[in-house]
């Protein structure tokens, strides 16, 4: 299977059973539909990254076999702004809610997905969430009022280091406990 495809792009091998292979926005669909023909008949997940110093995000499509004994990740990179992509919906049926939580989260626009409204954020009218220009603190600032002076409103990383700490010391500990056979 993944002969097949070397014989069309460079495969990068991650693990025995990871592959990667990085192509052109123009070849998405003839890649994947090379690719569900080759016997990758699962789309477990569209991922973004979102490269804001390089003015790209890296849309990662992870394809399985129907015996998933090997994922194979498409990557893509497009522009930020007035890019958009093709869905994938009429191989993968699936494609259509992750192209739409893509939509929702970065702003991305998959042409022929007439599923691109709300999803989880009703009404929502800032920077779409996940791209990283999008300040959760001021947003929650501005927004969430009732949350100003409350005790439990921490430093999330001050607050992660407390817990990973706390979480070391109690490892520490009931390691101490173990009696060695």
């Amino acid at each position: 299977m993944i002969n097949n495809i070397q014989n069309k792009h460079i495969v990068c091998k991650k693990s025995n059973t990871l592959y990667s292979i990085k192509i052109k926005k123009k070849e998405l669909l003839n890649t994947i539909d090379f690719l569900y023909k080759n016997g990758f008949i699962t789309l477990s997940q569209i991922t973004c990254t979102d490269w804001i110093e390089d003015d790209i995000f890296t849309i990662n499509y992870n394809l399985t076999t129907e015996l998933k004994d090997i994922n194979l990740f498409v990557q893509i990179d497009i522009k930020r702004d007035n890019e958009s992509l093709r869905t994938l919906s009429t191989l993968y049926p699936q494609a259509l809610v992750m192209e739409r939580d893509l939509y929702e989260m970065y702003g991305i626009q998959f042409e022929g997905n007439d599923t691109l409204y709300d999803f989880a954020l009703e009404n929502w009218q800032e920077i779409p969430p996940l791209r990283r220009e999008f300040d959760t603190l001021a947003y929650v600032q501005e927004h969430f009022d009732f949350r100003a002076g409350r005790d439990d409103n921490k430093d999330t990383k001050v607050e992660t280091k407390r817990r990973k700490a706390e979480a070391k010391t109690k490892r520490a500990r009931r390691e101490s406990r173990c009696k060695i056979v």
